[in-house]
């Protein structure tokens, strides 16, 4: 496959590290993942760990910006597979990442080892197909389905870290009221900023018909 990577301009990660102020063009595994936080300018930003055949550890930083967080890759799951096409090697106190500018670079998001579909479930507006990108997703499903994925820390957030948006969580019920027809609200808590809430019961008594 690393032939036909060459002629197709996807690098591996172990080459891409090495292209230092250049512009590369990766597919690899989502290890990790943050939220989308508000840069000291305009712009948004986050950050993910990639990882791939030729670099499983310690991964790949990438650090994404964007004018609005809606614009940032949304991850449905670590492990899931990403297309990054133009993104720059940067190296950082040391450190080597990629970079994702808005002015250039464009991203492409599929289902990890357990996906049917070839086509992405999500993208940004500079993504372009190409024919040969679904046998590229293929062979890497086949890597990732013996690998053993060390999700990291992406797996759960704290509701502190959570902004608007829809995302799935665990945490504590600790308490169900409907507010209005057919309108319920749930108080939950996943252990984080206080002591849970005590919830004092009562007794109700209630009369049923039959």
């Amino acid at each position: 496959m690393e032939a036909h990577r060459d002629d197709y301009k996807f690098l591996e990660i172990r080459d891409a590290v090495a292209c230092i102020n250049q512009k590369v063009s990766l597919l690899a595994v989502v290890l990790e993942f943050g939220l989308p936080k508000k840069s000291k300018g305009t712009d948004w930003y986050c950050t993910m760990k990639i990882i791939d055949e030729s670099h499983p550890q310690p991964g790949l930083s990438v650090n994404f910006f964007a004018e609005s967080p809606e614009l940032l890759p949304r991850i449905a799951s670590v492990g899931d597979i990403i297309q990054l096409s133009s993104v720059m090697m940067r190296c950082h106190h040391g450190e080597v990442n990629a970079v994702f500018d808005k002015r250039f670079s464009s991203f492409a998001l599929y289902e990890g080892k357990d996906g049917k579909d070839l086509c992405p479930y999500r993208s940004s507006s500079r993504f372009h197909a190409r024919d040969l990108d679904s046998n590229f997703v293929a062979e890497l499903r086949k890597w990732l389905s013996h690998f053993q994925l060390n999700e990291g820390s992406s797996s759960f957030l704290y509701l502190r870290d959570i902004k608007e948006e829809q995302l799935d969580l665990v945490c504590k019920i600790l308490h169900v009221y409907e507010v209005a027809k057919n309108e319920w609200m749930a108080l939950v808590w996943d252990g984080t900023d206080s002591a849970p809430v005590i919830i004092r019961q009562r007794s109700v008594a209630l009369s049923l018909d039959f």
